[in-house]
């Protein structure tokens, strides 16, 4: 906790917008303190402000791009140095690579890789000790609807990476569980943000109604929820649910036909 007020804080990466900004918002609508991590510092001010007006509680914009292998470390050793202790972690920050793999720049698909796979990992396993001595912790990582889905062409890096942060989400959850602490894997999908623009061939980019899309709001209202009863996953949205239940019953073959057809 921080040290004076005593308020619980939630770090929440990818948080100057879409999902990122609305956990921030749910999280101070419970009363977290924040620390709020995005590579726009304009971006990630304005939405300090904003909370801070309308909730009231304590939030910290820390500029990081984590990208950067070294900025995970780099930014708990900032929260030490300012006497924070996190209490809850989102890893949320995230983008789309379109294309195919041989045709897009091999640093965009290791940027991809450091801030999906390898910083949500580097977070957990630095902030994991403080939850632990303390006896309570929440992590939630933003996976998404992909992770259940079949891989396509064009989404090679995107699915992969996704169902990784789902079993890892797993396989810790069970780890840290004895401790108090609740681990969830959020997988939103068809979600109204800023992705879709640069999302190329993944399952955000499907061509679907809009009225069968979820709001930012409504995928941290659910995840929120979810990780607070201890969840180990959260699918936000009925529609997603049965998207969910369709792909696990179907061929697999005709799954990946059904999204190569609509990407």
């Amino acid at each position: 906790m921080n040290g004076e007020s005593g308020t619980q804080l939630a770090l929440i990466t990818g948080a100057s917008s879409g999902i990122g900004k609305a956990f921030a918002r749910e999280f101070a609508r419970h009363g977290f303190g924040l620390v709020l991590v995005a590579r726009r510092e304009a971006h990630l001010r304005a939405v300090v402000k904003d909370i801070a007006a309308v909730y009231g509680v304590p939030a910290h914009p820390i500029v990081a791009d984590l990208s950067d292998p070294e900025a995970p470390q780099r930014l708990v050793s900032e929260l030490d140095k300012r006497e924070l202790s996190v209490t809850a972690l989102v890893n949320n920050a995230g983008f789309g690579v379109p294309g195919m793999l041989i045709d897009v720049d091999w640093a965009r698909h290791r940027d991809s890789i450091e801030v999906m796979m390898t910083a949500p990992v580097h977070l957990s396993y630095l902030l994991a000790p403080g939850m632990i001595s303390r006896g309570r912790g929440w992590i939630i990582n933003v996976s998404s609807l992909s992770a259940f889905l079949p891989p396509h062409a064009g989404g090679t890096l995107y699915y992969p990476v996704k169902s990784f942060l789902l079993n890892f989400s797993l396989a810790h959850g069970q780890e840290l569980l004895p401790h108090g602490i609740h681990v969830t894997a959020v997988c939103p999908g068809f979600t109204e943000t800023g992705f879709q623009a640069a999302a190329g061939g993944t399952v955000e980019s499907v061509a679907m109604p809009r009225a069968l899309w979820l709001r930012a709001e409504d995928v941290a209202r659910e995840g929120y929820a979810a990780v607070m009863r201890g969840d180990p996953v959260s699918i936000p949205g009925r529609f997603n649910r049965l998207i969910t239940l369709v792909f696990k019953l179907i061929p697999r073959s005709l799954g990946r036909w059904i999204l190569r057809s609509r990407s």
